[in-house]
């Protein structure tokens, strides 16, 4: 905006300012327009309040400085504030999509928030304006008017369950309820009831869209009543809608679902998203049918669906360790390896690591990586005990396995572990076979700092492991240790002198 039309906003600020009082381009100014409005009883009053309006009104139309209309906020506000004025509060609404190039740029909306902020702060007085802006064409106004009805929503409870049956705004109302709290299903409830839906009849799209719509909504409540509302229409004739009860059912996780959650996971017709999300959900329910239906699902020929039975299953142990150990058990004597390495990922779920550690021998690779990445999350879990070596060991033992991703799975594994797997990991690093040593060093150099001194006792022990170790010197990066990488470069080894070298080069590099 050039300044010559900055000054033209000027004169228009102080021509506002000498009708009513009215200081439109001070940002101090609270609203003296309106206080005229509240006070003026004189037609002289009147005459000067409608004028000051009229200029207030056309200023902003026009695209005043951000100044100006902050400050023409403040005076609208004070204007609607007794509730009787909504013109003010609709010239609020039409300053939600603040228009100012520059402020766009600078990602920051000062003029738009202020307008939003005050929209909420006398949103209550005019319920219908609000509700009706929130499904305006304008997508600023549409947007920021949801916005403004989030920031006021326990006011508004019943004045937004009151237009759920428009389907233009039955979602946005739905979701700003449902974040409210469990208390505003008996709202959002008898809507989804047969009674209601019935008045769509003649209209099968909008009946439709409602279900879906309004079954979702459920799904946000974690609650009895929200798992009744949508039970109903578990047999609907549209499958999008039997797909919504599942997934709504999976997201509300109450018991009163999970009998049709296991008939869901294991009927293969139906929808393969919906059993998934079933076979998750029924984790959290830890009950042996629950867990039956999913040690069932762990073959499924989806696999999306058996990998999600899986996380079910690690789910159920964390829920009820015992009865989810029975069912783990049974996917782990499968004859099928992907049966078996799904339920050696479940084991992760557990506090205990025996299970896991009796997959890590299994004849199958994949099973074998599984259960040496479940051991490891097991044992990293925050509230876990301290470890013994006993635990550790089968990582420790894995790093030796033939099949470098076995290897790499243990590897990560006794990272996560830290200074506790040091000193296993450490003896390997005189093994014979140097690949096992390889995967010591790379170990030892992630586990970092808490690996020096162990790595660098090693490096200076002239024993069997010192090469490997000065390799593992290099790789942490440590300067600590270039006195010790020194006097290892006239090591009478000349394969630890050229590590040492090597070694160096990378710390100083």
């Amino acid at each position: 905006m050039t300044p010559r039309k900055y000054i033209g906003w000027g004169l228009l600020a102080l021509l506002a300012l000498g009708i009513g009082n009215f200081a439109i381009g001070n940002i101090q100014t609270r609203g003296s327009l309106g206080k005229v409005a509240q006070g003026g009883t004189s037609a002289d009053s009147g005459v000067r309040e409608l004028m000051a309006r009229n200029v207030l009104f056309d200023a902003l139309q026009g695209g005043a400085p951000p100044k100006t209309r902050l400050s023409a906020i403040r005076s609208l506000t004070e204007m609607a504030k007794p509730g009787k004025d909504p013109a003010a509060f609709k010239q609020l609404l039409q300053m939600l999509k603040d228009p100012d190039t520059e402020t766009m740029q600078q990602k920051t909306h000062p003029v738009r928030d202020a307008a939003k902020a005050a929209v909420a702060s006398v949103g209550t007085l005019y319920p219908d304006p609000l509700l009706d802006a929130a499904k305006d064409a304008d997508g600023g106004i549409r947007d920021q008017s949801r916005e403004a009805l989030k920031l006021i929503g326990a006011k508004m409870q019943t004045e937004m369950a009151a237009r759920l049956g428009d389907s233009a705004l039955r979602a946005p109302l739905g979701d700003i309820l449902a974040g409210i709290g469990p208390g505003t299903v008996g709202l959002v409830a008898p809507y989804l009831s047969l009674t209601e839906l019935d008045k769509l009849k003649d209209k099968p799209d909008d009946l439709a869209a409602a279900k879906l719509q309004l079954i979702e909504i459920m799904g946000k409540y974690k609650v009895e009543e929200a798992a009744k509302a949508v039970l109903p229409f578990e047999k609907d004739p549209d499958p999008n809608v039997q797909r919504a009860v599942l997934t709504s059912l999976a997201n509300i996780a109450h018991p009163i679902g999970e009998p049709v959650l296991r008939a869901a996971l294991t009927n293969p017709d139906t929808d393969a998203s919906a059993r998934a999300a079933a076979a998750v959900t029924l984790g959290a329910f830890g009950t042996t049918d629950a867990n039956n239906a999913m040690v069932t699902a762990l073959s499924d020929f989806d696999l999306a669906v058996a990998d999600a039975a899986a996380s079910g299953l690690a789910r159920a142990a964390a829920t009820n360790d015992a009865t989810a150990r029975l069912a783990i058990s049974r996917g782990l004597a499968s004859p099928d390896p992907a049966v078996r390495a799904r339920a050696a990922f479940a084991t992760s779920g557990m506090t205990k690591t025996d299970l896991a550690a009796k997959a890590i021998s299994d004849p199958d690779a994949g099973v074998r990586a599984a259960a040496a990445t479940a051991i490891g999350d097991i044992l990293a879990k925050p509230n876990a005990a301290p470890r013994s070596a006993a635990e550790i060991g089968p990582l420790v033992t894995t790093l030796r396995d033939k099949d470098g991703a076995v290897a790499e799975a243990a590897q990560r594994a006794l990272v996560k572990l830290g200074a506790v797997a040091v000193p296993a990991v450490a003896v390997l690093l005189s093994d014979a076979e140097d690949t096992t040593a390889y995967y010591a060093v790379r170990t030892l150099s992630q586990i970092g700092l808490p690996s020096y001194e162990t790595v660098a006792q090693t490096a200076q022990s002239g024993k069997p492991g010192a090469r490997w170790a000065v390799v593992a010197l290099g790789e942490l990066g440590d300067v600590r240790a270039k006195p010790v990488l020194e006097s290892l470069t006239t090591s009478p080894d000349p394969a630890t002198a050229e590590a040492a070298t090597d070694a160096l080069a990378k710390i100083s590099g």
